[in-house]
């Protein structure tokens, strides 16, 4: 398969060009995302948070406070998660249709 061959026109160039472009970038995401999942981030336990997050100088309100930023930002931990898979998903769908694409965009013509 040739995609930028001397016979195909300028339009069909540029439009094998995009795709191309679109494939490796869908690919580069799907590593990211890939790779995100297997090895995530390990997020903190909630000592660990209060210890670099929270400066206890009202112990009765500020005990308060600093657990619900945890669970905040546990909240926000687990839509990370969410958010990657979906990532992960969605390029791999870019991959198959771009690669559809380039595929039929390009099968030679007997």
């Amino acid at each position: 398969m040739r995609l930028f061959d001397q016979e195909k026109d300028l339009i069909l160039k540029l439009t094998n060009l995009v795709l191309l472009v679109w494939l490796i970038s869908a690919i580069t995401f799907f590593h990211i995302s890939l790779v995100d999942i297997i090895w995530p981030t390990p997020s903190m336990e909630y000592s660990e948070y209060e210890g670099i997050y929270c400066n206890i100088k009202e112990p009765y309100n500020e005990h308060d406070n600093c657990l619900k930023n945890y669970e905040y930002y546990r909240d926000a931990e687990e839509k990370k998660v969410v958010n990657r898979k979906k990532s992960l998903i969605m390029s791999a769908g870019n991959i198959m249709i771009v690669s559809a694409g380039i595929i039929l965009l390009n099968k030679k013509k007997d």
